[in-house]
């Protein structure tokens, strides 16, 4: 291995970005498959203003808990492939999926629902805490 090449293993803020997008992806893809399974198998035949609220609260909590744990989940896994400034790789998975959440928000609804208030500091904490509990586990696992 070169000199040259050894940044480029320890440092995967592109990857970090990816997996930041992927998880916010995923949340989404979790909120639209709760709402439309509760409307066409579990729930059938509610008028479409109470399938519109039930989206709503859905989208809240799903998007609060299911985030959050999307987050902490891939800020993990990108841990397999750095070794170093975890806790910092971490955070950008986090804000990566913060910027598409807020974005997304804001296109589709024109602004910010309340439960980004709580779902914003969460995703940032668990970024943060899957590169803090990478920085105590053994390092014979980077580049695998």
């Amino acid at each position: 291995m070169t000199s040259a090449e050894a940044p480029a293993r320890g440092d995967r803020w592109f990857r970090a970005i990816g997996y930041g997008l992927l998880a916010e992806i995923a949340t989404i893809i979790t909120i639209i498959l709760v709402a439309k399974l509760y409307r066409y198998v579990f729930v059938r035949g509610l008028t479409d203003s109470a399938y519109a609220a039930f989206d709503q609260r859905v989208g809240e909590i799903v998007g609060i808990v299911g985030g959050t744990l999307y987050t902490f989940l891939l800020a993990q896994r990108l841990m397999r492939h750095v070794s170093t400034r975890q806790i910092a790789h971490g955070v950008v998975v986090a804000l990566a999926a913060v910027v598409l959440s807020v974005g997304g928000s804001i296109a589709g609804h024109q602004g910010l629902p309340g439960g980004y208030l709580i779902a914003t500091p969460l995703k940032i904490l668990a970024g943060v805490l899957a590169g803090f509990l990478a920085t105590r586990t053994a390092p014979s696992r980077i580049g695998s």
